[in-house]
């Protein structure tokens, strides 16, 4: 089921491509993980902590991981049993460096996460899938994430969070770079929710987190240093004046509107069934 028009992301994650800045070698010596002390990352593990029902030994599947905070966060922190993958050969060796630079274990895979759910170690056996700025790229996302349930064990939880390109990160995205913006299916909390249940999943909650993130468009796609060097510093200066509202108000007075917030959530159940409603993507 095609839900929509998009263009080609693939050059995004590339090595050089501009997604990815750090290098293997610097994730070891100095991994990234959630600065949950500020209000996008605190609200992101509200999301795991209030819906995905994690405790020590739960297994978490992270798709499109790249190179994720999150899985060296969640082993460490909440004491999951980890399992990232990607399909670049590039950002799966960026997501080892960063386990490892982290101190934390776990296993990452370079492989297709919407065909491997086929293999008997993995097909229903997570706790809970994430994918965090993933399905936006795809025109045939309801296949998709039939694919990404069949990981669950029967009752276990979805978290899908995709960029939030409406209203201002919309003009910030246009500003830095068209063909990126053309790379995403642009989507709000309402449209998030029905490809989900359209795969069989049962919804739990949706919406929008986070207060505003100044940095969540990209120029790096774009051939122009002029465009580059504007976008990068009007986003600068929105940056600081969201910074200067945080400390002003102690981190109050920050509501995760749709026209501002960064991203844009879903988290839903897989039912009792052997299998969702749409066909899965093979």
């Amino acid at each position: 089921m095609t839900t929509a028009r998009v263009g080609p992301s693939d050059w995004l994650w590339k090595e050089g491509g501009g997604y990815y800045s750090e290098t293997a070698g610097e994730l070891l010596l100095r991994p990234i993980l959630p600065d949950v002390g500020r209000p996008r990352d605190r609200r992101l593990l509200d999301l795991f902590e209030k819906h995905c029902v994690l405790n020590a030994g739960s297994r978490v599947l992270e798709a499109g991981c790249g190179r994720s905070p999150w899985l060296p966060f969640l082993g460490r922190s909440l004491g999951c049993r980890v399992v990232g993958i990607d399909i670049e050969p590039h950002a799966a060796d960026l997501a080892r460096a960063n386990l490892r630079g982290a101190g934390a274990g776990g296993e990452v895979i370079c492989g297709d996460a919407f065909v491997l759910h086929q293999r008997g170690d993995l097909r229903g056996g997570f706790d809970a899938v994430y994918s965090m700025g993933v399905l936006e790229h795809f025109a045939d996302v309801v296949g998709r994430i039939s694919s990404l349930s069949l990981y669950l064990k029967p009752g276990g939880r979805i978290l899908t969070t995709v960029p939030n390109l409406q209203g201002l990160n919309w003009l910030l995205q246009r500003l830095g770079d068209l063909r990126t913006l053309e790379a995403h299916v642009v989507y709000d909390a309402p449209a998030l929710v029905k490809v989900h249940e359209a795969a069989g999943l049962q919804t739990i909650a949706a919406g929008y987190v986070g207060f505003f993130d100044a940095y969540l468009s990209s120029s790096a796609g774009s051939a122009s240093r002029l465009r580059r060097q504007t976008h990068a510093g009007v986003c600068r200066t929105l940056s600081r004046c969201a910074e200067a509202w945080l400390r002003l108000l102690g981190g109050r007075g920050t509501p995760e509107m749709r026209y501002l917030a960064p991203h844009v959530f879903y988290v839903g159940r897989r039912g009792p069934g052997p299998g969702s409603r749409a066909e899965a993507v093979r």
